[in-house]
């Protein structure tokens, strides 16, 4: 693997951590918090619908869109597993960090497919694992931490979410032995439809329950990717 792509996965894997850390180590307002996951949910859907999903378009619609599906779906089907699993009791917390762990293995996998597919795909995928990476990684350790009261458990349990990212990167030479040509263009649309997900159904019902100066932070999100990509891309397109 080139040394560049191991920094861009240690940063893909340390978001995560940064997530915990920020909880463990400072009492943030929930005022805070739910800022900074409105700013991220608004740059995530931005990058999930004028990025990622016209690069899975390229690839053509007919074949690339229930891919795109599959991904909603999975995280969907997570989500209701973790949902059961919290009313059944004890084994929520074991539930729910497997779902986060298997979202994050996907996450690695899914990250070396984008670079191989297009480098300019690829840093769009991982600023949006960045983004989501480090509210997830406050969620996991929110989640130990009320579970244990452990602050060091809480840190080791966001540790968990990065070193499964860096499994599921590592493990692309065996996946691209088993399946065909092309498989990376299909693992960017699971992941389009993954971001989808996470972006326009979880993040965006959280902000509509909120106060409503979080809609102007999500919009100041949006606008704020609409502005990179046009000061850095070359003539101002919206995806590489």
């Amino acid at each position: 693997m080139e040394p560049d792509l191991i920094v861009i996965l240690a940063a893909a894997a340390a978001a995560s951590s940064i997530g915990g850390l920020l909880l463990c180590l400072r009492a943030w307002s929930e005022e805070t918090l739910y800022a900074m996951v409105s700013v991220g949910g608004g740059l995530l859907l931005a990058i999930t619908l004028l990025d990622l999903l016209p690069h899975t378009l390229e690839g053509g619609s007919e074949r690339a869109m229930p891919f795109v599906m599959l991904g909603f779906a999975l995280l969907f089907a997570l989500e209701l597993i973790g949902r059961s699993e919290r009313k059944a009791g004890s084994p929520s917390l074991i539930g729910l960090l497997s779902g986060f762990l298997l979202h994050a293995y996907v996450e690695g996998v899914s990250l070396i497919a984008s670079f191989h597919l297009d480098s300019g795909v690829g840093f769009s995928v991982l600023l949006a694992m960045v983004l989501h990476k480090v509210p997830d990684g406050v969620t996991v350790a929110s989640l130990v931490l009320a579970a244990t009261r452990s602050q060091r458990k809480a840190f080791w349990g966001t540790a968990a979410l990065g070193a499964a990212t860096l499994a599921g990167a590592f493990s692309v030479g065996a996946v691209e032995r088993v399946f065909p040509d092309g498989w990376s263009s299909v693992v960017v649309a699971v992941t389009t439809g993954v971001f989808l997900y996470v972006s326009a159904s979880h993040l965006v019902p959280l902000i509509q329950n909120g106060r409503r100066v979080l809609g102007v932070y999500f919009f100041a999100g949006m606008l704020a990717y609409l502005l990179v990509t046009a000061v850095w891309l070359p003539g101002g397109h919206v995806h590489a």
